[in-house]
C-alpha cells in the first residue's frame, strides 16, 4: 500500500519539536513492504489541513498532531472540513474517558471525544485523545508514546508484504564509487539502492521484495568495488 504521513504542528515548523513521528511511521511501514511517498508538515490551520486531505492521493494517510484541548488543537476540524463530515460528540467515549480521567476538564475531555461523523475511535492507553479512522484517514495524537500506542493498533490492519533489506560500509568516499553504484542501480532495477555519506564511509543500503534480488546487488556491487 502507499501512505501519505501528514504531521501537524506550529511547533514542527518552528523547529522546537523534531518530528519524530513521521520517522516512526515510515520505518514501520517500510519494514511491513509499504511505501510511503509522501511526508508533509503543516501548521494548525484548519484550512491548510482540509486543502492537504482533499489533494492526498494514496490508499491511506496518516495524520498526526492537534487532537488536544487547547486553541490550537484544530486537526479534527480540518478532518471534519475535508471529507464534508459533521462533528459529533461521541458519548460513549465521553463517558469511558470520565471514568478513566475523573479529575479532567470536561469541555476538554468533550473537545477530545468529538469526531468527524462515521468515525471508528482507537483507545488511547497512553494518554488522553484517542485516534480515529474516518474513510482512508488515520487520525492520532503528536505525543510520540500516544502515537505509537495507537498506530501499533492499526498496523496490523494493512497487511504486509515481503520486505528485505541489507547494507554495505564501503571506506571510500561517494566519488570515488559513483561510476559501480551507479553500473548496479542499472542492473537491478527492482532493488532500491541508497548512498548515505558519512564521515569516512558510505553506507549503502539495498532493500526490496526479493530478497535473493537484494543480496545479488550487494554481491555485484562488492565485486565491481573489489572488496
Amino acid at each position: 500500500m502507499d501512505f501519505i504521513v501528514i504531521s501537524v504542528g506550529n511547533e514542527l515548523l518552528s523547529g522546537d519539536i523534531t518530528n519524530t513521528n513521521a520517522t516512526y511511521i515510515a520505518k514501520r511501514l517500510t519494514k511491513k513492504g509499504h511505501k510511503v511517498v509522501k511526508m508533509i508538515v503543516i501548521p494548525d490551520d484548519v484550512n491548510v489541513i482540509a486543502e492537504e486531505i482533499r489533494n492526498a492521493s494514496a490508499d491511506f494517510v496518516i495524520v498526526t498532531g492537534g487532537l488536544g484541548a487547547t486553541h490550537d488543537d484544530v486537526t479534527t476540524e480540518g478532518i471534519a472540513k475535508a471529507l464534508n463530515r459533521k462533528l459529533v460528540l461521541y458519548e460513549d467515549v465521553l463517558n469511558d474517558l470520565k471514568k478513566r480521567f475523573p479529575k479532567a476538564n470536561e469541555n476538554a475531555l468533550r473537545k477530545v471525544c468529538t469526531f468527524p461523523e462515521g468515525a471508528e475511535v482507537i483507545r488511547n492507553d497512553v494518554g488522553v485523545a484517542p485516534g480515529y479512522i474516518v474513510g482512508n484517514v488515520l487520525v492520532m495524537p503528536g505525543v510520540p508514546a500516544e502515537m505509537e500506542d495507537i498506530f501499533e493498533k492499526v498496523l496490523p490492519r494493512f497487511g504486509e508484504s515481503d520486505y528485505y533489506e541489507d547494507t554495505l560500509i564501503v571506506h571510500r568516499k561517494e566519488s570515488e564509487m559513483l561510476k559501480e553504484l551507479n553500473t548496479v542501480v542499472k542492473e537491478f532495477k527492482d532493488v532500491q539502492i541508497g548512498s548515505y555519506p558519512k564521515v569516512e564511509y558510505v553506507v549503502i543500503k539495498f532493500s526490496g521484495k526479493d530478497r535473493g534480488r537484494v543480496e545479488m546487488a550487494k554481491r555485484r556491487l562488492i565485486e565491481l568495488l573489489g572488496l
